[in-house]
């Protein structure tokens, strides 16, 4: 059977949650090589996490995401890294990296983030297979996607009950999922796997919507590009030729597709 995979770093691990003939689960691993390991016969993959490291000026699809979500959401979406900053190992080197390459400084959210970068983007480097069936995405946008307009900050419960009802609204099969998980995975002690964190219930919510997302099936992806319907051959790529893009579905791609 056919698998969908959304994966999003949750503190201490990999959070993968896969879609498998309208079945969910839910399962933590301590890197990106263990969910390709579980998950390589996915149809897709939804990482949150930049694929495709700029050399000398920012990425298309960062700009496109900021302006497809607007306003303050806009913010959620970081400047991706310089390459040159990424293969750095101190924060003043890195920011010194991608202002000698861009002009631009680097923000600590991204800072961050850098190891997780670092292992996303050597893993696909070196995984040749990995690379056809792995692809960007942002939760924001995703979730902006299938509710016709930005939602509520995931830092309180008003967000994530906004949340949850956009993914049972997007797709039958998500009813009840997230308060299945939480009871099992984060108030629960799975003796078979990682427990979820439980200041990760936001990660967890991330990792729903790129599953319900990859569910599309990447012949119905979106990218955010001031040109969505760009040729995928003409798809902007790093020096490394991973390919520099975010990608997201309507609601309808899903509603229509595999899981209602």
């Amino acid at each position: 059977m056919t698998s969908y995979v959304g994966v999003d770093w949750a503190s201490r691990g990999w959070l993968a949650v896969a879609i498998e003939d309208g079945e969910w689960t839910a399962r933590m691993h301590p890197s990106i090589h263990s969910v390709w390991f579980d998950h390589r016969d996915a149809a897709a993959i939804l990482v949150d996490i930049p694929i495709g490291l700029p050399e000398s000026a920012r990425r298309d699809c960062d700009r496109g995401a900021k302006a497809f979500l607007g306003g303050d959401r806009a913010r959620s979406v970081f400047w991706t890294p310089s390459r040159a900053a990424v293969e750095q190992e101190t924060y003043d080197a890195a920011k010194r990296a991608n202002r000698d390459a861009r002009g631009d400084s680097l923000s600590t959210q991204a800072w961050g983030l850098i190891p997780r970068i670092r292992e996303v983007d050597r893993f696909l480097r070196d995984t040749e297979a990995a690379r056809a069936v792995v692809a960007e995405s942002h939760p924001e946008v995703c979730y902006a996607s299938f509710a016709g307009g930005t939602v509520g900050s995931k830092h309180d419960d008003d967000g994530l009950q906004e949340r949850r009802a956009v993914l049972e609204a997007t797709a039958e099969s998500a009813a009840g999922v997230y308060d299945e998980f939480v009871e099992t995975h984060i108030e629960g002690q799975p003796s078979w796997a990682r427990r979820i964190g439980e200041s990760n219930r936001d990660d967890l919510l991330d990792a729903l919507v790129l599953a319900l997302t990859a569910s599309a099936g990447a012949d119905s992806f979106k990218r955010t590009f001031d040109d969505p319907e760009t040729d995928r051959a003409s798809v902007p790529r790093d020096a490394e030729g991973l390919p520099m893009q975010i990608v997201y579905a309507d609601p309808e791609s899903v509603a229509s597709g595999r899981q209602e």
